[in-house]
């Protein structure tokens, strides 16, 4: 029997041609990997900045904390010494105590 196939050369041209499409259709199953492991690396870099905002908060609550305990002592020297320093003393621990109070409240917020 005889068969039907025929042989005849392919020139370079072509041979390029069919391996650019041959590229082109395996193009996209590569590219579907490429786009899940961005998405895993954008997830990995919002698990590191939300680890980062935490870290930050943390130390700006242990300043406040220590910005009112020396605000408190400081109170304590100066209150028999001058009224209007005091009095400005007071305010400021009046301040830093709301400040702590909303860093507690955003911090509960945030959980």
């Amino acid at each position: 029997m005889k068969t039907f196939l025929r042989t005849r050369k392919v020139s370079p041209h072509q041979i390029k041609y069919l391996l650019f499409g041959g590229i082109l259709l395996l193009l996209p199953f590569e590219t579907h990997a490429q786009i899940n492991e961005l998405v895993n690396q954008v997830n990995a870099a919002e698990q590191g900045a939300s680890q980062i905002g935490n870290s930050i908060f943390r130390i700006i609550k242990i300043a406040a904390a220590v910005l009112l305990g020396i605000a408190a002592i400081t109170f304590l020297i100066v209150r028999e010494q001058s009224q209007d320093l005091t009095k400005k003393v007071g305010n400021i621990i009046l301040g830093l105590v709301i400040f702590y109070g909303l860093l507690e409240i955003g911090e509960n917020l945030s959980r």
